[in-house]
């Protein structure tokens, strides 16, 4: 199993990519704690600093060597776009899963209105996975990396 990030705040970083100037600027100026309020996006991308999307991240599996029958678990919120921006890495990765996939409704309901919580369900999946690929850097992504190279008996790529 492949355990992936991707969340709506990290994608906004990229935001040209996704949304309109106008309902960026909004979004960035709604949230105070956005500290970033002017964002060059393509710049950003240019940087390297997005996380990637889903055609980047099918593109880099099958690079890495991966088969299209490997599972994937998608470790993370609501995906900006749902399942319409997942299609096409859905379409050379068919068997992925989220935790609402794996869980039933009465499994997640004490789960459910705590977010640092449902984050956990997904860090479990990550420590536990046989790869950990992060589409982002964020905080996950380092906490993943620290505790596996602790263990010392997982890859991170």
């Amino acid at each position: 199993m492949i355990a992936s990030c991707s969340r709506l705040d990290m994608v906004t970083c990229c935001s040209m990519l996704y949304f309109t100037l106008h309902e960026a600027t909004v979004f960035w100026y709604a949230y105070p704690w956005w500290k970033e309020k002017e964002i060059d996006s393509e710049k950003k991308r240019l940087d390297g600093l997005c996380p990637l999307t889903p055609e980047e991240t099918a593109l880099v599996l099958k690079a890495l060597g991966f088969s299209s029958d490997t599972l994937i678990y998608i470790a993370s919120g609501e995906i900006y776009g749902g399942e319409a921006r997942m299609a096409s890495l859905r379409a050379e990765f068919p068997k992925i899963v989220r935790k609402e996939m794996l869980l039933s409704e009465e499994e997640l309901r004490p789960f459910r209105n705590h977010s640092t919580q449902m984050v956990a369900l997904d860090y479990l999946v990550s420590i536990a996975s046989d790869v950990f690929i992060p589409t982002y850097e964020g905080n996950m992504d380092k906490v993943v990396e620290g505790h596996r190279r602790f263990v010392d008996n997982k890859i991170r790529m």
